[in-house]
């Protein structure tokens, strides 16, 4: 974990903060007020697997936790576990687990549903799928390590894909990529259209 993401971990629940993950990414620090609550790695809906790991209010020691608001949408939270050691690390949580669920744009003001802060501190629509006009499911690829699926190159998260997962690719090859490439599928364990790095995906490599 990141030092900028250690700092965080003691945030006030009610600014918004960046956490660093790799990038930048705008999210709010906020704690549980349950003793613990699942994480699920993806949006959870008919046809999708419940996967998900258990975060808990307080660490051992007796320290509390945080977590990173992203974005909202249905009763869900889509959250950064700071404390996570690997991936997944993003994850949908209910919004009755957090103390304050909401997301924040840059001046502080609550955001509806599947808005959150986008690049130059803008507020920008959280697709829940990515754009995939006039594509079609090509070729069944598969993963081999976990990796977060998003609405576009570099983009939201909205969900994760993990080894061994069905991924749909748009072409009949996937073709040679450089690992930090972002490659349009449909994965049908989050039920979504997305985007994922090559580096996740050896046939794209």
């Amino acid at each position: 974990m990141t030092a900028i993401a250690i700092a965080l971990g003691v945030a006030s629940d009610a600014v918004p903060a960046i956490a660093g993950n790799g990038s930048v990414d705008y999210t709010h620090s906020t704690t549980l007020k349950k003793d613990s609550c699942p994480v699920y790695e993806n949006f959870p809906k008919n046809g999708v697997p419940a996967r998900s790991w258990t975060k808990a209010r307080r660490s051992p020691n007796g320290t509390t936790y945080h977590v990173g608001v992203r974005y909202t949408y249905k009763g869900y939270a889509l959250i950064l576990d700071y404390a996570a050691h690997g991936d997944p690390s993003w994850g949908f949580i209910s919004r009755d687990c957090l103390r304050d669920p909401r997301a924040y744009d840059a001046q502080q003001h609550p955001l509806p549903d599947l808005k959150a802060i986008g690049g130059k501190s803008q507020t920008k629509a959280v697709p829940v799928s990515a754009d995939h006009a006039g594509k079609k499911k090509g070729a069944l690829i598969h993963p081999t390590s976990v990796g977060t699926l998003r609405s576009a190159p570099r983009s939201f998260v909205i969900g994760n894909v993990r080894p061994g997962d069905p991924f749909y690719i748009t072409t009949a090859h996937c073709g040679h990529h450089t690992a930090q490439t972002w490659i349009l599928g449909y994965a049908p364990k989050s039920g979504r259209w997305g985007y994922v790095e090559a580096l996740h995906l050896p046939a794209c490599q």
